[in-house]
């Protein structure tokens, strides 16, 4: 496969993460069929902070296939989505009927200002500049909008679990951001909203252990590797499905995350 210029996704500043830009375009299918679902509870606590009825819009930013996307359609809010990677893009498209589905970036979001009632950024604000990309929120937002932030976090708590991260980790070197993040002090040192709000719920997804491999191969900075190494570390998952006690002999189990739902007011 020929490699992604990360360059093409540059709008006024810096590109995308590398890896995101790579791992994200090779990995769409992957990311489409293996990543979890959100709970209806999380789901229904967006919809409620943001005030999600007909008549209002909200962006979905960096909505990649479009996971969260289609669980906002039924509150019937006009859903326009943001995405850089086209190949995530061309999922989400196939995936949820309706939507719109723009070319762009968080630092530089394509919407004029005050286009919006609300912006969610599901699984992704962790790849963005912060400062740039909460300024774009800003603007984006009418004065009563509101933001919303979701994330799917693994329970490592789960020995399995956090095996399966260590793999991932072990294969690329590194994580090409951080974890951790204190989100309140960022969203806080940033200005311009009030306090970030969190609720968190825990959220258990079926699987086997095919779609586990699907899962480590959706990992934007697993994908990105070079064959060789995206294959051993492929076969790593496989053969921890075959050896660890809590999966080896399942035909299905299940992959515990817990969701975080951060929200706050523009000021």
């Amino acid at each position: 496969m020929d490699p992604v210029d990360p360059g093409r996704f540059a709008g006024d500043g810096a590109a995308i993460n590398q890896a995101a830009a790579v791992g994200f375009e090779r990995g769409a299918s992957d990311y489409e069929q293996a990543r979890p679902s959100y709970p209806a509870e999380a789901v229904d606590l967006v919809v409620e902070v943001l005030g999600l009825t007909p008549g209002r819009r909200v962006l979905d930013l960096a909505a990649g296939t479009g996971k969260f996307t289609r669980l906002l359609v039924p509150s019937g809010a006009d859903l326009v989505a943001v995405e850089p990677v086209a190949a995530m893009r061309d999922e989400l498209v196939a995936q949820v009927a309706g939507v719109t589905a723009i070319d762009g970036r968080a630092e530089a979001i394509p919407l004029d200002g005050g286009a919006v009632d609300a912006v969610v950024a599901a699984q992704a604000f962790h790849w963005f500049d912060a400062d740039r990309a909460l300024a774009e929120v800003h603007r984006v937002l009418r004065p009563d909008g509101r933001l919303a932030l979701v994330w799917n976090v693994r329970n490592e708590r789960v020995d399995w679990v956090h095996q399966f991260g260590a793999i991932l980790v072990a294969a690329a070197g590194q994580k090409p951001y951080e974890d951790g993040t204190d989100w309140p002090a960022v969203v806080a040192a940033a200005g311009g909203f009030g306090p970030l709000q969190q609720q968190r719920f825990g959220y258990d997804q079926p699987i086997d252990a095919e779609l586990l491999v699907q899962r480590a191969a959706s990992t934007s900075f697993v994908s990105a590797l070079p064959d060789d190494r995206r294959e051993a570390c492929l076969e790593a998952v496989r053969q921890l499905t075959r050896t660890h006690p809590d999966l080896a002999g399942h035909d299905r189990f299940v992959f515990p995350y817990f969701t975080d739902v951060f929200w706050c007011d523009r000021a």
